[in-house]
């Protein structure tokens, strides 16, 4: 029987050498790494050579691109800035019917490959989104509703999302982008009764608790597609995301960005993307590397159900995200089609066992509080 074919996009970066080493290590799939410069691989990659395959390749030139994707099994994307690839590398895909997992596509991709179906439906997943924030971060909540809820409707979803590390310029580029809700500038928001409503300044902030190496950290509101598009289809009435970037440095960048609009154009978001690039470096070098989810959910009858995941190393977790979800679409695990984020395509259940199983979960705790505020350990 022959071997699956994939083709990973940005392969030699960081996140890429990362969801490659997952895939060769758990399934028995041919890779061949795409990059725009030849670039030597890592000896954990070189062990597996009889199984991998290298070319340049330009992701932004589709037509080439479209060249490559004849033979191909399943395409995982790990080039950025999001923001500037946007959906010419899925729309690639979706013309010659060859699934995609991509770690961007954000907001816009998300929209317009819908928008897209409406003239052509697709005949293959097209899962994008495919990181920690978003990805995981969609997961993590659908997990604890799926795990704690039972059959009980849930009412409402608090979701908290904090994370440093020293972010690529191609992170940062998107992150930044992502301050003025990719062109949307939707303000401090929340979600009720199928609603975005805005909220003031001073209401806006709360406090993430974590155990070390987090603790306490300040939050605000902010807008999270994954979280809109999960409490629709979960019928939850009230939705607040709140969010940090816990660099000290980086935070200060990220404030001063927003303050003034720094994300409107591609020049000033290169400009901050810059600043933040070099802001984040320096904060890791007293810190360590985490992100972490907290969320809690409440439902009818007043149990309210609280879980949290904490993964250190945030590329490395990202690459194995990439790579649990390939490994899975692989297995036929995945077997719906179309386009779909991260929380949308997998079972959270499969998905969060498979996460633990690779090394990269610093802890993951679940917990119920009774109608009497009992605390009572999952």
């Amino acid at each position: 029987m022959q071997s699956q074919s994939v083709l990973l996009l940005g392969g030699t970066g960081q996140v890429g050498l990362k969801a490659a080493e997952y895939l060769l290590q758990h399934t028995e799939a041919t890779l061949t790494f795409a990059s725009r410069r030849k670039a030597s691989l890592p000896s954990a990659i070189l062990q597996y050579q009889d199984r991998i395959n290298t070319i340049q390749l330009d992701a932004q030139n589709t037509e080439e691109l479209k060249v490559h994707l004849k033979g191909i099994d399943l395409v995982v994307a790990c080039v950025g800035p999001s923001g500037i690839i946007g959906d010419q590398i899925v729309l690639a895909c979706k013309e010659l019917n060859v699934p995609i997992i991509d770690a961007g596509g954000y907001d816009p991709v998300y929209a317009s490959l819908h928008a897209h179906e409406k003239r052509k439906v697709s005949e293959v997943p097209l899962i994008i989104n495919v990181g920690l924030l978003p990805g995981l971060s969609g997961v993590f909540p659908a997990y604890l509703i799926q795990q704690k809820s039972g059959d009980k409707t849930v009412k409402s979803l608090e979701v908290q999302y904090v994370g440093r590390d020293a972010w690529s310029y191609n992170s940062a580029w998107d992150i930044i982008h992502g301050l003025g809700d990719f062109g949307h500038e939707r303000g401090f928001c929340y979600l009720e009764n199928s609603q975005i409503k805005s909220e003031k300044f001073s209401k806006a902030g709360t406090k993430a608790y974590f155990p070390e190496p987090i603790e306490t950290a300040s939050t605000m509101l902010i807008y999270a597609e994954e979280i809109v598009q999960l409490a629709n289809e979960k019928g939850i009435n009230t939705a607040k995301v709140y969010g940090a970037n816990l660099g000290p440095r980086a935070m200060f960048v990220c404030m001063v960005a927003k303050i003034f609009k720094m994300y409107k154009s591609h020049k000033s978001i290169a400009r901050a993307a810059r600043w933040l690039t070099k802001a984040s470096a320096k904060d890791m070098r007293k810190l360590t590397p985490v992100y972490g989810v907290d969320a809690q959910i409440e439902c009818v009858n007043g149990d309210i159900h609280r879980g949290q995941i904490i993964l250190e190393d945030t590329y490395q977790a990202t690459g194995f995200i990439i790579g649990i979800t390939a490994k899975q679409l692989l297995n036929k695990q995945i077997d719906k089609i179309g386009p779909m984020m991260l929380h949308e395509a997998v079972d959270p259940n499969d998905f969060i066992r498979d996460l633990e199983q690779a090394g990269v979960v610093a802890g993951l705790t679940l917990t119920t509080v009774d109608k009497t505020a009992k605390p009572e350990a999952a």
